[in-house]
This record gives structure tokens, C-alpha cells and sequence, in this order.
């Protein structure tokens, strides 16, 4: 039975029936902090960010995670003393919390809430965690704020990637974009690379806004250039006098992804400011990409719908209004000098350590919290 990232509650019976993998549980404190990340497909890319953020407050950190990420590189750039890697199947990490709970563990941060179905009454519901301990806490993170606000269950104890204000609901953000020790690399000398990080299909994201530029800038006679896709998908929807610009890498280990990212001089974010199904990257949500514009000091080309949202500038991106923008934002990122493309990565640096410090400081006063 496959568990993949659908709610763990809908499985709840079948794995607390047994039909797992035991894997022996880790020896914790009541210095320790859990950091479970509960789906088994996406999302962890978050988990080396909030490992960090807690480790920076003090607290030994001990990781529940699918041996499958693990073995896709997620922490290879990440080694600290009081963090502690658990190769444990989702079914055993579901299995040990309802009998046991938290334990001696200072709390659990579930990197996403959602997939365990939370509202307000899961911990008393399904019995995962008991009744906290004085002082034990529940941080549950939240990808998309849309449901839980409309379901009236935003509290105190929910964390979205950014601040988010959504029907008179706050959430707090904590942006985790820490990925361990990256290269500070400066603009490619010859062919400027693109990266996008998503699928290679006609109909996803904002590819027919990308073709259009690329036929332009070819047109134009600039073509030292070139845009990978880490994703799946494939260049059969590439016009065919275009393909040569394009690689489509599939879906990658992280420690791929970070090698890809390290390699590109911009991030495509490809959102459409005119698609109401992008809407969500600017109000609720957010997009793992930008994660790694911050963590990697990458200048994103990016519509200004979406930058605004993310604190992007025209001195940290190559920010454009609509998507006919974007077809100059390249152009711009071509013509870059070094000197100017340092000076967004800088700007982009700076960025990133104020969030930090400001997510930092957020998860402080939640866990110090009554």
C-alpha cells in the first residue's frame, strides 16, 4: 500500500495495524526537539532550513524522515553534533507517537501539517501525541493558510513559510532556506544558464510565456543561453527550432538539485500574474523556488506580482509587470555585467539574513510561548 502524501489520517488503522517496518526509535532529552516531516513525496526541501533554525536556538535536533529522502542527499551539505538523521518509515514514526507520544521531547515541529490532516482537535482526536507536558509544543507548518483560515483554525501554534495575512488572519512566518555549505558563485563568463525548477509540459506553469521569449531572444540573434528543467516532462512541447535551449533533467536527488542550482545564473519562476491558479503564490502560499533564490543568493527573473510578495526587488531580481515581460528580463540577464549580477547577489544575501533573523526570532517566542 502505497502512503505517498495523501492525509495520514485515512491510514491511520491500517499502519497502526502493524503492517510496517519497525525501525528502532532514537534516544531523546528534554533538550530534544522532533522535526518530522510526514510526506513522503515533497515538501522536505524545508526540513534542512528548520533543522537549522533550531539548532541555532540550542536544541538537539533529531530528524524523522524517510530513508528514501536521506538517500537523495537532502543533508549532505549538513552535519552538525546535536543533530541526529532517523532513517524511520512514516508507518513507525506514525505507530511509536500514538502509543508513546512526545515523551522527554521538548515538542515536534511537523514541517507539513497538512498531510496529517490536522485541525484543532487531531492531537485529542486520533491520540497521535497525548496530552502535552507543561511546556511541550505542537509547531505544525502549514503550506497554504487558505484552508485552515476558512476552517477557523489558524492559531498560535501554526507557521506558514511567510507572513501571511488572509481574512484578517495572521500567520507567522518562518522561512527556512538554509541547505547547508553552498558556493558563492559569480555570473557565468560565456553562456548564461536558466534554471527552472517544475515540470516541462504545455499547459504548466508559464511555459508558453517562456517559449515566446526564447523565440524572441532567437530571433534577435542572442543565443548564448540555456534553460534547464529539473522536473519532469520533456521537450516534445518545445517548438523544434527552440529545443536546443532547453535540457529537461527529471526529477533529481537533492544533492542534484543543489548542484543544478549552484550551476544556473537566474531562476525562471514562471508564474503568471494573469493565471488565477497562480493566485495562491501571491496571497496563501508560496513556492519552494524561492527557498532557494534566498538560500542561493540566485537573482530570480520573476512578474512583480509575485516578487512583491517575496520581497523581491528590482535590486535583488530581474523583476518584470506582465508576461510579456519577461521576455526583456532575459534579455537583461544576458546583457548583465559581473559587477551588476554581484551586486544582486549581495542584495539577494542580505535579504536572506534578514529573514533568517526574523524567523529566527519568530520561533523563539513560539516555543517560549505558555
Amino acid at each position: 500500500m502505497e502512503s505517498g502524501c495523501l492525509p495520514l489520517r485515512s491510514r491511520l488503522k491500517y499502519w497502526l495495524g502493524g503492517a510496517f517496518d519497525r525501525a528502532p526509535w532514537p534516544q531523546v532529552t528534554d533538550n530534544t526537539f522532533y522535526l518530522w516531516e510526514p510526506c513522503s513525496h515533497s515538501h522536505a526541501e524545508v526540513v534542512p532550513g528548520y533543522a537549522h533554525y533550531l539548532l541555532e536556538l540550542g536544541y538537539d535536533v533529531s530528524v524523522l524522515l524517510t530513508p528514501q529522502r536521506l538517500d537523495e542527499g537532502l543533508f549532505e551539505r549538513f552535519a552538525h553534533p546535536r543533530l541526529t538523521l532517523n532513517r524511520i518509515p512514516q508507518a513507525a514514526i506514525v505507530r511509536h507517537f500514538a502509543q508513546h507520544g512526545l515523551g522527554r521531547a521538548r515538542g515536534v515541529l511537523i514541517s507539513t501539517a497538512r498531510k496529517i490532516g490536522f485541525d484543532r482537535s487531531y492531537a485529542s482526536e486520533y491520540g497521535l501525541f497525548g496530552p502535552l507536558a507543561p511546556g511541550q509544543k505542537l509547531l505544525l507548518v502549514e503550506h497554504d493558510v487558505k484552508t485552515p483560515v476558512e476552517a477557523g483554525f489558524i492559531d498560535r501554534n501554526v507557521i506558514s513559510l511567510r507572513p501571511i495575512d488572509y481574512r484578517g488572519a495572521h500567520s507567522r512566518g518562518v522561512n527556512p532556506h538554509w541547505f547547508g555549505e553552498t558556493a558563492l558563485r559569480g555570473k557565468s563568463p560565456g553562456r548564461v544558464n536558466f534554471i527552472v525548477v517544475g515540470t516541462l509540459r504545455a499547459r504548466s506553469r508559464n511555459t508558453q510565456a517562456l517559449f515566446a521569449a526564447v523565440a524572441s531572444l532567437h530571433g534577435a540573434g542572442l543565443r548564448d543561453f540555456h534553460i534547464v528543467f529539473v522536473g519532469e516532462g520533456n521537450l516534445r512541447d518545445v517548438p523544434i527550432e527552440l529545443r536546443e535551449y532547453f535540457t529537461v533533467a527529471g526529477r533529481v536527488s537533492f544533492s542534484e538539485l543543489y548542484a543544478q542550482v549552484e550551476r544556473a545564473d537566474f531562476v525562471l519562476s514562471l508564474l503568471d500574474p494573469q493565471n488565477p491558479a497562480h493566485e495562491f503564490y501571491a496571497t496563501t502560499g508560496t513556492s519552494g523556488h524561492f527557498q532557494l533564490v534566498y538560500g542561493f543568493a540566485k537573482p530570480a527573473l520573476v512578474a512583480r506580482k509575485f516578487a512583491d510578495a517575496h520581497r523581491l526587488t528590482p535590486q535583488s531580481s530581474l523583476v518584470y509587470e506582465r508576461n510579456e515581460g519577461l521576455a526583456e528580463a532575459m534579455r537583461a540577464a544576458l546583457a548583465m555585467s559581473a559587477e551588476d549580477y554581484g551586486r544582486m547577489q549581495a542584495a539577494l544575501a542580505e535579504l536572506a539574513a534578514s529573514i533568517r533573523r526574523e524567523s529566527l526570532d519568530t520561533l523563539r517566542s513560539m516555543i517560549a510561548a505558555d
